[in-house]
Parts: structure tokens; sequence; C-alpha cells
């Protein structure tokens, strides 16, 4: 595998905190993607030529970390959870020899960390407010560690009980900043100082391989769409455009012809989410028409090019509001009808790939938890075929999740994931009526899914690129999706004509495996 861009820091995310050690040794930042236990990670550099030492792993979100003043000693802290969940922790991690010791803290969170000077270690912690004479505002209190020697301190002779309250105003947050100061300015510039280039990106959402051999892909919040060229180079970027929510992009629908993409922007808030639809020329980045959608939309596509857009507004609002139907249009944008596909939710996902048919789960009762449908979306209207769950599925709760349709001599099927109570499991349908030719059960959540060059590809929660018989289920290959020593956490993936596979992480590269 390659990745794509070929940068320094490739597992540093938005690294609000980036520190050098004293001895200009070691260098830190906070890491984009799950450690192998599912936690947050910082990656420790050697700065000399900024290759990866270590990836430290944490028990909850990165709040702070400062390296001491003389020793190579990284001092961090984390923070979780709200009222009476409130989880800390403080680590203590020497880069030369990887001894790492945590200190957890129960009630309060750990919200700053400074070395006030070679012997003192101050600490900020964040109280939760659980009798509410606060009106639910977080109190404050610090404490100061004081010792002689610093290397080798064991987790036992580490007190953080006692504190000191401290008002908001005067709570010590750690390192002062440069005035102007923005997540990643510190990595940037010594990139730079080393004639090299380095800037922020994104989880890859979305990951699309033309026949043409670029790549296009669209970022969770930095960039609406991008194309890169098959060397790796970037041949243009749609920015996102201005008054977007949070996750302006994420999805994307490439016309058969691959002349064009339509991507979608969420605007509004949490309140009345819309969506702007926009058609993107993929020869330059040329936004080329726009078209409205008064609610949130989740796009399926057909392989001859018409495609809908679903209502995904969360079922909580129902109840002042219906959902919408799904407008249906053709690549072009000229709207052909709208289906009623009823409500959604998180486990309504059903994205099946390069599928002549338009095909969406629908829930078939008005329960609380209705049974999942697959339905097909056509002129005649919304057809049921067969239901999500199937004779030897799991009790409890069934969802759906990615899919590609499939065709050989087994005859015509769609390949997808559920989400169950025992697990995620990949599973292939004969098509139309649904019955199961064969279940495979992954490790960790599926992904994303694709087929290409008569071979099954799978992405997982494990940080694995499987590889599959579609006859079968048969896994001939399994490969982490890392680069060179450096992991990754897989977020989308697409299938190439000639065989190859992009895979998008949540490192902002793309994964790059020719012909398997």
């Amino acid at each position: 595998m390659r990745a794509i861009p070929d940068r320094p820091f490739l597992e540093a995310g938005w690294p609000y905190w980036a520190g050098v050690s004293a001895d200009g040794v070691w260098l830190a930042a906070k890491a984009s993607g799950e450690g192998p236990g599912g936690g947050p990670r910082v990656a420790v550099y050697r700065k000399s030529d900024f290759s990866l030492w270590d990836l430290v792993e944490v028990d909850h979100d990165v709040e702070a970390f400062s390296f001491h003043p003389v020793l190579p000693l990284l001092a961090l802290v984390t923070e979780w959870g709200e009222e009476e969940d409130r989880v800390g922790g403080l680590f203590l991690y020497e880069p030369h020899t990887r001894r790492r010791v945590s200190v957890p803290v129960t009630g309060a969170g750990i919200t700053g960390v400074r070395w006030l000077d070679e012997r003192r270690l101050k600490v900020t912690f964040s109280l939760p407010d659980l009798s509410y004479e606060r009106d639910g505002e977080d109190g404050y209190a610090q404490c100061v560690i004081e010792r002689d020697v610093w290397p080798g301190v064991e987790a036992g002779e580490i007190d953080l009980g006692v504190r000191e309250a401290v008002a908001a105003e005067d709570v010590d947050w750690g390192p002062p900043l440069d005035p102007g100061y923005r997540p990643g300015d510190h990595l940037a510039a010594l990139a730079a100082e080393a004639g090299m280039t380095w800037t922020y990106r994104d989880d890859v959402m979305a990951v699309e391989a033309l026949r043409d051999g670029r790549v296009i892909c669209s970022l969770l919040r930095t960039s609406l769409l991008e194309c890169w060229s098959p060397t790796g180079s970037l041949l243009w970027s749609v920015p996102v455009p201005e008054g977007t929510f949070d996750q302006p992009g994420c999805q994307v629908y490439v016309a058969p012809d691959e002349h064009t993409a339509w991507t979608v922007v969420l605007l509004g808030d949490s309140s009345h989410r819309r969506t702007l639809l926009q058609r993107i020329d993929l020869a330059d980045g040329t936004v080329i028409a726009e078209r409205c959608l008064d609610f949130p939309a989740r796009l399926s596509a057909r392989a001859d090019g018409a495609w809908a857009a679903r209502d995904a507004r969360d079922r909580y609002r129902l109840d002042r509001e219906p959902p919408s139907g799904a407008p249906v249009f053709t690549p072009a944008g000229r709207q052909l009808g709208t289906v009623a596909l009823g409500e959604y939710d998180a486990s309504s996902a059903f994205d099946i790939r390069r599928c002549p048919h338009l095909l969406f789960l629908q829930g078939a009762g008005d329960g609380p938890s209705p049974e999942k449908w697959v339905v097909e979306a056509s002129p005649k209207g919304v057809e049921n075929l067969f239901p999500l769950r199937w004779e030897e599925c799991p009790a409890g709760p069934v969802g759906g999740g990615p899919g590609v349709y499939v065709r050989d001599a087994l005859g015509p099927g769609i390949v997808h994931a559920v989400a169950t109570t025992e697990g995620s499991l990949l599973l292939r349908r004969a098509f139309p009526h649904g019955e199961v030719v064969w279940a495979h059960r992954t490790d960790a959540e599926v992904r994303a899914v694709d087929a290409g060059g008569g071979l099954l590809h799978v992405v997982t929660g494990a940080k694995e690129l499987l590889t599959l018989r579609p006859a079968d289920g048969e896994v001939t290959a399994r490969q982490p999706t890392a680069v060179d020593g450096h992991d990754f956490t897989p977020r989308s993936l697409s299938a190439a004509p000639g065989g190859g596979v992009f895979i998008g992480t949540a490192e902002g590269r793309i994964l790059v495996l020719e012909r398997p």
C-alpha cells in the first residue's frame, strides 16, 4: 500500500496540542483515528526525520499535554463524560523507553496540565455540578505535584487528591499559545523548517475511483470534494461553502459517464437542517448546478444513473413533522418523481453500490423499533422485496450497513453488512427474494464494501482490509490498513475498474492498493 498525500505526520489529526521535548529529540501531536483498544492516541515522532516512534493510546479524549522543561518526559491528561459519569486521567510517558504510567481519576475530568519548573507539575480538574449550585456549569480545582526525581515514577507515588478550588477565570489551562495560533500551526512550521509541507487533513468520508485513474474524495469538514492524480498529486479542490452545518460533505454521487458528481452540503442548525446539492464538473472542480432540499439528505444511487435523496432527519422530530418524500433525479439533476420511504434512523443505512435497482431499508409497523425490509423504489412505487432479518439472525434489533451488488454464476445478489447484538456480519443475499447464500462474521464493524476484479473488498473497524470470494464468502486475503509502520483508521472504500483498491481514512489519507 501507499498513502496519498504523502506528507509528514501522517497520523496527526486536528493537533491543537503539539510540542517538542526539551532535548529536541521528540515531537508529539494529537493523532486522528483510534488505537487497538478503540481509544484516542498521541503520536510521538523523532524530530530529526519526523519518523513515527510510537502511538500512545489513552482511555479518553486528550485535553492537553506538556513536555517537561528539562527531561524527555511527556505529561498528558484526559477527560470524558458528564455529571456523575465524569472521569479523567493523568499519563506520564518517557519516549526513549516507551514507559507509561497512568493515574485514573473518577468524579472529575482533567482538563489542563503544565510544568511549573523541573520539580512541579500543575494539574487542573473539571468538576461537574451535581448539586446544580452553579446552574450546571463546571467548577475547577488544581493541584501541584512536586517531586525531586520524575523519571521512573510509579502511579502510586502520585497523589491527585489534594486539590484547591479555583475560579474559572483563574484556571491555568496549560502553556500559553501565541496570538492568532491555529491548530496545526506548530507542525506546519516544523515541516517548513525541513523544506516540507504539512496541512491539516480531515476524515476521508467518501472516496471514488474513476476509470481514468484519478480518485475523488470528500472530507468530513474541510473540503467538499478533491481530485487526485494517479501519482498522488492534488489536481483541484472544492472548498466547503460558508454557512454549512458541522459535517458539510461526506457523500458523493458520481454520474455513470464520470463527467460530473453531486455532493451534499448540510445547512442550518440542529433544529432545522437543510441540504444544498451541488453538481461539480470532474474536469476542473467547477460547481455547475445546485438544488436545495428542506431536509438533511442521504443519497442512494442506481447503476444506470438514477439517484435519490432520502430524508434522514432524526426520528425524535417526527412527532412534529413527518418525513419528506425522497426525490429521484437523473444524473443531470432533473427530478423524475418522489417516493415515500418513511422514517429514517441509524439502523436504516443501506448504501448498496453498483446496483441496477434503487434499494432502501424501510420500517414495517408502527412500533418504536420496527423491523426493516429491503424495498425497491421504481416508477411503479415502492415494492417490498425481503425482510432484513433472516432465519439464523441473532435475537434483538438488526440494522443495515454498506453493501454492493454482484452477479456471477450464482446469479444476481447483494453482499451487505448487518449490525446485530452479537456483532457485525456480512451476508450474500440472492436477489430479489433475499435467500442467504452465505454469512461471514467479522471481527469488528464493517465500514465499507465494494467489488472489483471478481473479488469483494471490505474494510472494518479493526483496521483491516479483507478480500473475499463472492461465491462463498471465503476470505482470501487479510491485511492491515497500514503503510510503512503507520496504521490508519478506514472510513470509506472504492474498488477501481482495474482491480485496485482505494481506502479513505480518518487520518485524511487515501490508501492505494494496486490490483491484489
